[in-house]
Formats: C-alpha cells, structure tokens, sequence
C-alpha cells in the first residue's frame, strides 16, 4: 500500500504544522484524531483551527530533491508552498509554488503555444495561396508584352 504524506496547517495562517511520513509496504492510514494523540505539536493545537492535505505518494519528489520544504498551504488552492535553499549570492525569498507545478504550468503554456503556431502556419499557408491567386489573376489582365507593339 502507498500512503502520501499529510501536511496539517493552520486554517487562519497555511503555516504548517506537522508533515507525516509517506509509507510504502504494509501501513495503515492514520485519521485526524489518531495524528492528534501521535503528534505533540498536533496534540497542542484546537482541532478545528488545523486542517490537513493528503498528498500522493511520491508527491513533490523533485521539489524535495532540489531542497525544498513545504513552508505553508496556499489557503486559496490548499496548494503546497516551498521554501528552497538559499545561494550565497541571492536573498530569502518567501514560500513559493512547487517547482513540479510550475513546471506543469510552462508545459501547459507551451502546448497551447504550440496549438498557436500550428493554426498561424495554417493561416499563413492559406494567406500565400491566395495571394498567389490574386498575383495570377492580376497577371492575366494584363496586356500580353509580346502582342503589344
């Protein structure tokens, strides 16, 4: 059985609370309450000030290669938001979307680019040939040069 990770956040905030493990193998899925009774930073909080998203396993798996750690729950989306490793050279930055959706949403631009270009072909296509119809009409009005003297 494959269980994704939990990520329980504050309903007022998105800051997160506590992150379950993901299991692989022989593992029960654990509910609300019994998170409440395992986790200590669980166990301090209202219950209903604390949400949760299950992810799937596996989930983010090049986010979290790359360094990031969920910071918050984008209230609007319940979207995961990231904290990435900060360089020498660059500034903190706040919680971002995962790499793995905005990688998803460059995919999702480039296809419809694609459709774009491939109807503007098309359009340009049919363009030149009537162009050339009309250069071809055109030529056929006028005088013959040859039988013009």
């Amino acid at each position: 059985m494959l269980i994704g990770m939990k990520v329980y956040y504050d309903v007022n905030s998105g800051n997160v609370i506590v992150i379950t493990p993901e299991f692989a193998g022989v593992a029960v899925e654990t509910t609300k309450e019994q998170d409440f009774k395992l986790y200590k930073a669980l166990a301090e909080k209202v219950p209903e000030e604390v949400d949760f998203i299950q992810l799937e396993h596996g989930a983010y798996m090049f986010d979290r290669f790359e360094g990031g750690e969920i910071a918050r729950v984008d209230l609007e989306t319940l979207e995961p938001l990231f904290n990435y490793p900060v360089k020498e050279d660059e500034e903190p930055k706040p919680p971002t979307i995962s790499l793995e959706s905005q990688i998803n949403a460059l995919k999702q631009s480039l296809a419809e680019s694609d459709a774009r270009n491939e109807k503007l072909a098309e359009e340009n296509t049919l363009n030149q040939i009537a162009l050339m119809e009309l250069h071809a009409m055109l030529l056929s009005t006028l005088p013959d040069e040859g039988n013009a003297k």
